[in-house]
């Protein structure tokens, strides 16, 4: 395996990774025990901090449950990657004004499971 650098080349690869172990609902930790490696190895490979070869690309793209061709349709044919749901609809709602954040707030409380109540 490569070594950490202190130079971060966050690739479009990388990202790609990061998208699909997120989307698994699979934390850093739990990613590193599928392929024997640290949490913070994931995140050095995630931040550009380690380069990958193509095995390890393929072994963690099909542990994630994608297949290769996944995986080239985001690199090679220009995909659009979500980096990451919540980050993106924290910055939607960051956008609204107040109106649209009550008629927001009405339809996501009914998502809360019972008792959880109100969170502010």
């Amino acid at each position: 395996m490569a070594s950490r650098s202190a130079i971060r080349r966050v690739t479009k690869e990388a990202i790609i990774l990061r998208h699909m172990r997120i989307s698994k609902r699979l934390s850093m930790s739990q990613a590193g025990r599928l392929f024997q490696l640290t949490g913070s190895t994931i995140s050095h490979i995630e931040h550009g901090r380690m380069d990958l070869p193509k095995a390890r690309v393929e072994q963690m793209v099909m542990a994630y449950g994608y297949t290769m061709t996944d995986y080239n349709e985001y690199v090679a044919e220009g995909k659009k990657v979500p980096l990451n749901l919540r980050d993106e609809c924290l910055a939607i709602v960051r956008k609204l004004d107040d109106m649209k954040l009550q008629a927001l707030y009405a339809v996501v409380v009914n998502f809360l499971p019972q008792g959880t109540g109100r969170h502010f």
